[in-house]
């Protein structure tokens, strides 16, 4: 600790890429989706150490300034990226990844003597620090997610949303990766879709966000409660907005609902009981159009969030039991309705 004391970088220094390695990218992530076609998601996985192995070595033994690799580590990310997409987010290699990230981020700061001799550098970026703050992980998972979602057939989305909600899990950058969830759930229950669109599930390059359905993104969108639920929870009771306004900001049928008048951008509890009340109304909508799967998707989400509310005695049951009016009389909060009495019989 005595030595990070002394940590001598600064991070306005800034220095070009290796063009080499830029150049070198594009060829390297080809590479990466062939492995993919092959099944070799083992070798993948080496790859991805080796390349972090590279870059601490070429860091501290070298002596290379950070920017100068960090086209390899974008590599690094994408790797991960394709990973979480294409093992099923059931399957043990699936987890294995998501260990590995964490693991990476265990290695803690990478540093080297400074050239003075006095202090240590270390490899410092404009969003973090190696490894410890997995610089660029967040962005780039952001990033990938909003330019391929669309793209993707249903099993890979939910794949790639599983791996991020298992990695949010564990608050990985001080929650920021909870944004992504933002973003599926506002394209998932707060814009206007069709409940099934035929053909809209498998994979599709041309494919926009306005070509989904709710069926095709509501797997993604259970994914994030089931495996970052409670953080949904945790965040919406402290009305989370640590990211962008394209990011935060809440959907047109959310902005135009009584809920949508009452909360911000990013998680609220008034943001949470919309997402609920929008499941309940799936729910009914996939009964009556006899998508038995669906309703029993979305009455799962439900559970699980009422379980996860009650569990935590979460801000949002005092937020709910203050609203009174017509809002304790909706329907769709029979559950919340439930949770506030056996708080008041029990008192």
């Amino acid at each position: 600790m005595e030595a990070l004391r002394g940590d001598t970088t600064s991070p306005s220094l800034r220095h070009d890429p290796d063009p080499i390695l830029v150049a070198a990218s594009a060829g390297d992530r080809e590479s990466v989706r062939d492995a993919i076609k092959r099944g070799e998601f083992d070798d993948l996985r080496s790859a991805a150490y080796n390349k972090t192995w590279y870059i601490s070595e070429r860091y501290c033994r070298i002596g290379d300034s950070v920017d100068s690799f960090e086209p390899i580590l974008h590599d690094i990310w994408y790797i991960y990226y394709q990973g979480g997409c294409y093992l099923s987010y059931k399957n043990a290699e699936h987890d294995k990844l998501v260990l590995d990230v964490l693991r990476t981020k265990g290695r803690g700061p990478l540093m080297r003597p400074a050239p003075s001799g006095c202090g240590v550098d270390i490899a410092r970026t404009p969003v973090g620090a190696l490894w410890n703050d997995l610089p660029f992980f967040v962005t780039d998972m952001t990033d990938f997610w909003v330019n391929d979602c669309a793209k993707m057939e249903v099993k890979q989305r939910l794949n790639f949303a599983s791996f991020l909600a298992k990695l949010a899990s564990t608050r990985l950058d001080k929650d920021r990766l909870c944004q992504i969830a933002l973003l599926v759930f506002r394209e998932t229950f707060e814009t206007e879709r069709p409940l099934h669109i035929p053909d809209d599930t498998g994979e599709n390059p041309s494919r926009i966000m306005h070509d989904l359905s709710i069926s095709a993104l509501l797997p993604a969108a259970c994914a994030w409660i089931r495996e970052a639920g409670y953080n949904i929870i945790l965040l919406s009771d402290v009305s989370w907005n640590d990211c962008s306004s394209s990011i935060g900001q809440g959907g047109n049928t959310f902005l135009k609902s009584e809920l949508g008048q009452r909360a911000s951008a990013g998680f609220s509890p008034w943001r949470w009981m919309y997402w609920l009340k929008r499941l309940h109304e799936i729910v009914k909508e996939a009964e009556q159009s006899d998508e038995k799967h669906l309703a029993e998707q979305a009455t799962e989400a439900i559970d699980i969030m009422l379980g996860h509310v009650e569990e935590r005695n979460s801000r949002i049951l005092r937020v709910y039991e203050a609203a009174g009016g017509g809002l304790r009389q909706d329907k769709a909060f029979l559950g919340l309705e439930k949770l506030v009495k056996e708080d008041e019989s029990s008192e």
